[in-house]
């Protein structure tokens, strides 16, 4: 009864997802009523599919079939089947999908008059189905074919505000790397049909020899990293996010790119199993190099969403390194270090789609206030906008693994694999792990400093434009997303082990043997220790002690000072009369000194325009900017593409020379080599 229970709520939310795109092209000119249609039907869905798996994570470990038939094709299934795993992604999509939704009921309306509504919604409504059945496909050619969907649907959102020059670049990046990397996993899916005769996912991998594993490794991670943004493959990510609208923005970094890390959980822990140790250094490297230089980059920049694109880079990266760690424990059958590391990674997996997508919901809000995502445009929000202010500043908190968000319980757990790898490692090994213990705790720094930039320059002190002095709250609508992510956020600090029994619980279907018992805390405390190897951590009484000696502060103050005196002066202001905007820090002056300690990677340009004057000492205006360059773009993906342009020059004169015999011949030399190649296998 369960069990069709499940599959009925399951099934409910996709067919209101379908109802959902449906609508939005029914009512194609009916502009309020689109959107309230659209969104209502995608919030019911999401909660439907929010209760599903939450439902089936914790009963047990059942394996539901929502469609299995056969399609005309004969080695192609329609095979939905949902696991434990599966139902951990999908309820990831779905909270986010049902904030995202409540939130884009407010935002979507400043596209009435301006934009098709219908087609933004059904889009939007398409590409979260898309992703749904990305997660719970059940054969590698119906994941292949829903992955290029989601794919395709997510670039017409990408370049849906088309007259947008850098929409179009965006756009044509992202679907060219998107292709790239999907390229890699149909040849990993064509592998692994060759041996095994099945694209069954559930299906056993043991008629498959190690030497393919390895092969078909690498091609998962390349075509997963593609879509994950892991460097170097991440040059698309920083342009895409910033091109999509924010609701989309939020869902693309929130959750599609996690369907990239489903996939090498799937892929390479649960289906080719056994991982060699090299596997797990490799996945462990690219997190390493993945979390440093995604928010070194996040850094420098002044368009709120390209910073947060970035910024993603680095959560990914810190995912990475909980992956690497538990692919090299399985190799060395160390299952609790293996399950401890994957439950990190899994959890920062679900605290990312929060607290990122609140992010992206934030700039989204703050953009539709003030027409500008520029932060040195920005400034005095607080006044202005002081619901978006706070719930901004709980995520920027969050996001830099402050006590008592969320992102402190994933990220400490991530040290606590590092702390206990290194005491169960050998000496070769326990290099790359001291490494990692540095490099996240480089990128924690990095992060922190990175969002007091964003805040405090785009919300604190003066206005720095009139956009920005005339900006008023959003509508409640997006206020009401906002506000529920925040909670979550602050609800998963508080209490991390009513959600770690949850992920405990997908972890333990996987090794056979449940962590959540060796984790200390309490239920309505956030106090999260994991002692190992003698090291631990305990956030409440830290929090106590600070509030305690705060207290004891102000008392002593209070009786050693003697009675309080009110004085009021005006604020020093070096000399003027009165401070403006100018005199403040700004971004690119927070952010300098990282510049130049970090130069060899930012690579940065200067350039100092002056108007001419009555004198060169008396100039009309100057304009001074300042700009750094991607190390990757300019040293690797332009001399590729450089190559290739060549190439294709080259070939096209030699191979397209208008002779219509040379292209019959062309055609029989193809059908020569196919003949031959069915005769040899």
């Amino acid at each position: 009864m369960n069990l069709l229970t499940i599959s009925n709520l399951y099934g409910g939310a996709v067919v209101l997802y379908f109802l959902a795109a449906i609508a939005s092209l029914v009512f194609l000119k009916l502009h309020k009523s689109n959107n309230a249609i659209a969104h209502s039907l995608n919030i019911l869905a999401s909660l439907l599919g929010a209760v599903a798996a939450v439902w089936q994570i914790w009963l047990g470990d059942l394996l539901i079939k929502l469609a299995d038939f056969p399609f005309p094709i004969s080695f192609i299934t329609i095979n939905i089947t949902i696991d434990r795993l599966s139902s951990f992604f999908v309820l990831a999509l779905s909270v986010l999908v049902f904030c995202v939704s409540i939130y884009s009921l407010g935002y979507v309306t400043h596209y009435f008059g301006k934009r098709k509504v219908a087609l933004f919604n059904f889009l939007y409504s398409a590409f979260v189905l898309s992703m749904f059945f990305v997660l719970t496909a059940g054969n590698a050619i119906l994941f292949f074919i829903v992955w290029e969907i989601m794919s395709l649907l997510s670039y017409f959102l990408v370049v849906f505000e088309s007259e947008q020059r850098e929409n179009q670049k965006a756009g044509l990046l992202y679907i060219a790397m998107t292709h790239v990397g999907a390229s890699f996993l149909l040849i990993a899916f064509m592998v692994m049909y060759s041996y095994t005769g099945s694209f069954d996912i559930f299906a056993g991998s043991t008629a498959i020899p190690l030497a393919v594993k390895n092969i078909m490794f690498l091609l998962f991670l390349i075509g997963f990293g593609v879509k994950a943004g892991v460097i170097p493959f991440h040059i698309w990510l920083p342009y895409a996010h910033p091109a999509a609208s924010s609701n989309v923005s939020a869902l693309m970094s929130g959750i599609m790119i996690k369907t990239a890390i489903y996939g090498l959980v799937r892929f390479v822990l649960f289906y080719l199993g056994s991982p060699a140790a090299w596997w797990g250094v490799l996945i462990l490297a690219l997190g390493i190099v993945s979390a440093v230089l995604g928010i070194a980059y996040a850094l420098m920049e002044r368009d709120i969403k390209r910073l947060l694109a970035f910024s993603s880079i680095e959560n990914i990266g810190i995912i990475l390194i909980g992956l690497g760690i538990s692919a090299l424990a399985f190799a060395q059958n160390n299952l609790f270090l293996a399950g401890l590391a994957l439950t990190a990674a899994l959890f920062h997996t679900a605290n990312h789609a929060l607290f990122k997508g609140g992010l992206f919901l934030g700039a989204g809000a703050v953009q539709y206030a003030t027409g500008t995502r520029d932060i040195e445009k920005l400034g005095g929000l607080i006044k202005k906008l002081p619901v978006t202010s706070l719930f901004v500043l709980g995520f920027s908190l969050a996001i830099s693994a402050i006590v008592p968000f969320n992102g402190f319980v994933s990220e400490w757990l991530t040290y606590q694999s590092l702390f206990l790898a290194v005491s169960a490692g050998n000496g070769s090994v326990n290099i790359v792990y001291i490494i990692a213990v540095a490099a996240l705790a480089m990128a924690g720094a990095l992060a922190a400093v990175c969002f007091i930039k964003l805040f405090g320059i785009a919300f604190l002190g003066l206005p720095r434009s009139e956009k920005a002095a005339k900006a008023r709250e959003v509508p409640a609508a997006m206020q009401a997303g906002m506000g529920l992510l925040a909670a979550l956020c602050i609800l998963l600090g508080f209490l991390p082990l009513l959600f770690l029994q949850l992920v405990d619980k997908v972890v333990s279907s996987f090794i056979g043997a449940a962590n959540a018992g060796q984790l200390k805390g309490g239920w309505l405390i956030a106090y999260y220790p994991v002692e190992v190897g003698e090291n631990s951590i305990y956030p409440l009484m830290l929090v106590f002690v600070v509030v305690l000696l705060s207290l004891l502060a102000l008392v002593a103050i209070r009786v050693l000072g003697g009675a309080y005196r009110e004085r009021k002066y005006g604020t020093w202001d070096c000399g003027y009369r009165k401070l403006n905007a100018r005199m403040q820090y700004s971004a690119t002056g927070f952010s300098k000194p990282l510049r130049i300690v970090f130069r060899i990677l930012y690579r940065p340009s200067r350039k100092l325009e002056t108007g001419e004057g009555s004198s060169v000492y008396f100039p009309v205006s100057q304009k001074y900017s300042v700009a750094t360059e991607s190390i990757f773009e300019r040293y690797l993906y332009s001399p590729i593409l450089l190559l290739a342009n060549r190439f294709s020059v080259k070939a096209g004169s030699a191979i397209q020379t208008g002779s219509l015999h040379l292209y019959l011949l062309y055609i029989l030399a193809a059908i020569v080599a196919a003949v031959l190649y069915n005769r040899i296998v």
